[in-house]
């Protein structure tokens, strides 16, 4: 029999000058999560009300628990009773696990994974607020081909029209975000935002980083935009059919009216998430040896 140390409820507060990840309260998306012998502080907006995991020594936060000294655990994980949060940390090398939270009557899944470097200090649920409009008239919405690529097209050239062709780009509200969005396999920055308010367009800048050891094949048509619950489809997108392993590009898509010709009216400032369909491309078979011409026997 072996004794544990009880992870300390107090170490969350070492950990602020290390990575912090914001991740969408959402139980039908499962989350990736990177760690490592330190903590790492996993916080939802409310009480947690049950904590399971396979091979984890699951803790209650206040008394040591004995495990028989044979149990293959992976990871430590420390969750006082009635609290918002929980500790997690690394037991094994190249350990990986699949953690489940329940809040608020459903289950949250975070995939663990051991990391040498790059692990996550704090993680933290929250609700997305629903998509912010702004203030316009209720006209249809025309598209075509033409109308994209002129979106697109002024967006790229934004900083330029300012100041050479100002009516070109009249009207036009920009948010420089630059904010990170993390999805497996693929790290995405959302560069800039722009809001064109006759076509009742959102263009988005972005820059594309294959974080995966393989080439990633991805599908410019599939990008699009979530806001909490609401998901907005590209209506012409622009960027990089592949990725090598640690190759970066930069991608574009606009967002145009509601499929049903209203106006979607959204906002620049809202914090968008950034989906697109992304696949890891296995290698190619080895080509099979060629067979060794037959020997004859000598007389």
């Amino acid at each position: 029999m072996w004794q544990s140390a009880v992870l300390s409820l107090g170490a969350a507060a070492a950990l602020g000058a290390q990575t912090i990840r914001d991740l969408d309260l959402d139980p039908r998306q499962a989350v990736d999560l990177p760690v490592s012998r330190e903590v790492t502080t996993v916080v939802f907006p409310g009480p947690i009300t049950a904590v399971a995991g396979a091979d984890m020594l699951i803790e209650g936060g206040r008394e040591p628990t004995e495990v028989d000294e044979s149990t293959p655990l992976r990871f430590q994980v420390t969750h006082a009773p009635g609290a918002n949060f929980l500790l997690v940390r690394s037991l094994l090398p190249a350990a990986t696990g699949r953690l489940t939270a329940i809040y608020q009557g459903s289950a949250y899944v975070v995939e663990l994974r051991t990391v040498l470097t790059g692990s996550v200090a704090s993680a933290i649920f929250s609700r997305s607020p629903a998509a912010e409009r702004v203030a316009g008239p209720p006209e249809p919405v025309r598209f075509s081909p033409r109308i994209g690529l002129s979106l697109l097209d002024r967006a790229r050239a934004y900083p330029v029209l300012s100041r050479t062709l100002p009516k070109a780009v009249e009207g036009v509200t920009l948010r420089a975000q630059n904010r990170k969005v993390v999805l497996p396999d693929l790290e995405i920055t959302v560069q800039e935002v722009y809001r064109f308010p006759k076509e009742d367009a959102v263009v988005f800048l972005l820059g594309l980083r294959n974080t995966s050891g393989c080439v990633l094949d991805l599908a410019p048509s599939s990008l699009a935009a979530r806001v909490a619950q609401e998901r907005f489809e590209q209506a012409i997108a622009n960027g990089p059919r592949t990725l090598g392993p640690g190759e970066s590009a930069e991608a574009e898509f606009a967002v145009v009216g509601l499929p049903d010709g209203t106006r979607n009216d959204l906002s620049a400032d809202n914090a968008f998430t950034i989906l697109i369909n992304t696949a890891r491309r296995q290698p190619a078979a080895a080509a099979p040896a060629p067979a060794a011409p037959p020997t004859e026997a000598a007389p």
